[in-house]
Order: C-alpha cells, then sequence, then structure tokens
C-alpha cells in the first residue's frame, strides 16, 4: 500500500512568541497539537496509520498513514491522498482561527502538505518554510465578482461591556455566499490572500458594513476590521473618521510601521472615531505597538481568553500586560469569552469590555438591526 505523511507545520512560531508571550504560546501549542490528532482521526478515516515520528522542532506535527488498494476505497490512490490533503487543510485553517483568532492565524500560519513515503522530522521545518504559496486556483473569478457586484454578506457580534454585560455596539464580520466555496472567513480571506486581492476584499467588506452604521440606536459603535493597506484608502478613510465607528487594526504591526500610521489614526480621531487594536497578546512586540499607537481600546486574543481557564501560567502575564495597558490610558476588551467560568476568572482583572458567545453568536445583521435604506 502507497504510503504518505501529512505533515502540519505552524509558520510563524518566533512572531507569536513576541506578540503573545511564552505562556501563551506553549498553552496554543499543546492545544494546537491535540487539535492535529483530532484532524487526524478525520481524515485518515479508512486508511492505515502509522506511528508518528517524534517531532524534532514545536510547531511540527506528521502524521504517516497508508492508503488501502482501490478495491477497497474506491477511487484512485491519487484521487483519495489529494481528498484526504483537501479535508485536512480545510480542517486545519479551521483550527488555527479557534486557537488564534483573525489576526494571530494570519501571523502564525498553519499550514498542511502531504509528502510521499516516511518523511524524516530532520530538516523538514526549514523545507516546508521554502514550499512555494498555494495556487489561486479558480477563486479569483469568484472574488473579483463578490468585490466588484456584491454577495457578500455582514454579520454582526454583540460588544458588551464588562462584567454586567450591557450592550454597546457591534463588531462587523464579512462572509462570502451561503453554500458556497467561499462562504466561511478562513475561505473568503484564505482564498483573497492566495489571489492578491485580500485589501480589495476588506475595503469592499468595510463598505458593506458601513451600510448598517446609520440603523445603531443612538450611542452605540460598530467596529470594522481593516489592515493597514486598507486603511490608508482615502474615500474608506474619510468615511470612517465619524462617531460610533472603531476601526480595528487586525495586524501585528512592526514598530516602523506603527509609528507610519499615526497621522491617519490622528484624522480618524478628529472626525469622532476610534481605533482598537485587535487581537492583542502579552508579548513584547503588540505590547509596543500599543505604546506608539495608544488605540482607543484594545481586544485581548482569543488565545490568550481560551488559556485562562486552563493554563495558570497565563494569569501572571496577563495581569501585567493589562496594569501596563491602563497606565497607557488604554481600555481592555476580553474577545472570545464562551463560558461563564472565563467570565469569573476574567472578572479579577481591569477589563472593560466583552465580547463572545457567552455574550452572543454572530448573526445576520438584518436579524439585529432594520435594515438599511435602499
Amino acid at each position: 500500500m502507497p504510503q504518505s505523511t501529512l505533515v502540519f507545520h505552524l509558520q510563524g512560531l518566533e512572531a507569536l512568541q513576541a506578540a503573545m508571550g511564552d505562556a501563551a504560546t506553549r498553552g496554543a501549542l499543546a492545544e494546537l497539537e491535540r487539535g492535529v490528532a483530532d484532524i487526524g482521526r478525520q481524515v485518515l478515516t479508512g486508511m492505515e496509520t502509522l506511528v508518528s515520528p517524534p517531532s524534532t522542532a514545536p510547531g511540527l506535527w506528521l502524521l504517516p498513514y497508508r492508503t488501502p488498494p482501490a478495491t477497497t476505497l474506491g477511487g484512485s490512490t491519487a484521487d483519495r491522498q489529494e481528498a484526504v490533503l483537501g479535508a485536512a487543510t480545510q480542517l486545519a485553517g479551521t483550527l488555527a482561527r479557534e486557537v488564534f483568532g483573525t489576526a494571530t492565524a494570519s501571523l502564525a500560519r498553519l499550514r498542511v502538505h502531504q509528502l510521499p513515503g516516511q518523511a524524516d522530522p530532520a530538516g523538514l521545518g526549514a523545507l516546508l518554510t521554502q514550499a512555494p504559496p498555494a495556487a489561486c486556483g479558480e477563486d479569483e473569478a469568484a472574488l473579483q465578482s463578490l468585490i466588484r457586484q456584491g454577495g457578500l454578506r455582514t454579520l454582526l457580534q454583540p460588544i458588551v461591556s464588562f462584567p454586567d454585560g450591557r450592550l454597546l455596539g457591534y463588531e462587523a464580520l464579512s462572509r462570502g455566499p451561503q453554500g458556497s466555496p467561499l462562504e466561511r472567513a478562513d475561505q473568503l480571506f484564505g482564498a483573497a490572500a492566495r489571489c492578491g486581492l485580500s485589501r480589495e476584499l476588506e475595503i469592499a467588506c468595510a463598505w458593506q458594513a458601513l451600510n448598517w452604521h446609520g440603523q445603531l440606536p443612538q450611542g452605540q459603535w460598530l467596529t470594522v476590521n481593516l489592515s493597514a493597506p486598507s486603511l490608508r484608502d482615502p474615500e474608506l478613510h474619510h468615511a470612517l473618521a465619524r462617531p460610533g465607528i472603531v476601526v480595528e487594526l487586525t495586524e501585528h504591526l512592526p514598530l516602523h510601521d506603527a509609528q507610519a500610521l499615526l497621522p491617519l489614526l490622528a484624522e480618524l480621531r478628529a472626525g469622532g472615531g476610534q481605533v482598537a487594536l485587535d487581537d492583542t497578546g502579552c508579548g513584547f512586540a503588540d505590547q509596543q505597538a500599543a505604546e506608539v499607537l495608544r488605540p482607543d481600546f484594545i481586544k485581548l486574543c482569543i488565545t490568550i481568553v481560551r488559556n485562562v481557564s486552563r493554563n495558570p501560567a497565563v494569569l501572571e502575564d496577563l495581569g501585567r500586560s493589562i496594569g501596563h495597558l491602563r497606565r497607557l490610558g488604554i481600555r481592555v476588551l476580553a474577545e472570545g469569552v464562551e463560558t461563564a467560568r472565563e467570565a469569573e476568572i476574567l472578572g479579577g482583572f481591569a477589563i472593560d469590555y466583552a465580547q463572545g458567545w457567552l455574550y452572543g453568536k454572530p448573526r445576520a445583521a438584518g436579524e439585529f438591526l432594520p435594515p438599511p435604506a435602499p
């Protein structure tokens, strides 16, 4: 029987540690390891799984398997191996977003490769880092249509004051057409990254989200996700500079990039807008970016929130980071709060706002607000 190896490789580990801190990174790696094992159980059903060789580097997991003869499962060996790789890649994208959140999942990418035979872990990391990026495929035409002709969907998720749970506003989230290959956020934005259309897609999503701003009750906010390149679009930047809009910067910015954004952020604030840093961790890189940008508030990375009830070592880093942010005059939002236990632990820290399934799942914007005027 032909033998292959699924290789899960977390790229950007050093950047992850700089953003999240050591304790949160260790917790995330342990969660990824459990998730990779679960993916293997799902996608290798019907295959002969082999003993995984010990990894020689953090962030590298190998799942060797043999493909049974075609008479057993049907289809050619190549077709079945391609199906395994496709399913593993999709599940890995979901896993990374669950563990890291949107911005950090882009910073530290969980890649899936399939190699023939029994892969040797020694030296494999360097080989995989040099692997060519995935092809754009047939996604470009679908993306161009969504960007130019519409079809994107806006979902909203409540943001509440903490700990009392009073509704303050919503985060605008974007999805592709229901039932399409680009329906989920990871599929939609992953395809845009492969096709070089990330900026165009972000701008289109932002404009659609802004349609709902006028439907908000007085005093509530709408947060809109943008990377630095998208924020530099002059027309969009002007539209965002108004009361009730919070621009969430969705990337971990090096210091020189953060400093270059200061004039744009000053213009947003002059028009009444606010600024948030999304997916902020406890590492030195994110703390330095916060010092430079002085956002109105930061959103604690889901990686941190998920670990507060699982990894006590995170709590010390969290307390130190929140104390530093508060001294800078920056408010704190805990994102991804799913359980009452997480909320109870977070209640011991100086946290202003919260967001997560405990307070409301993302739903179509029209379920929260009246439709915009045509």
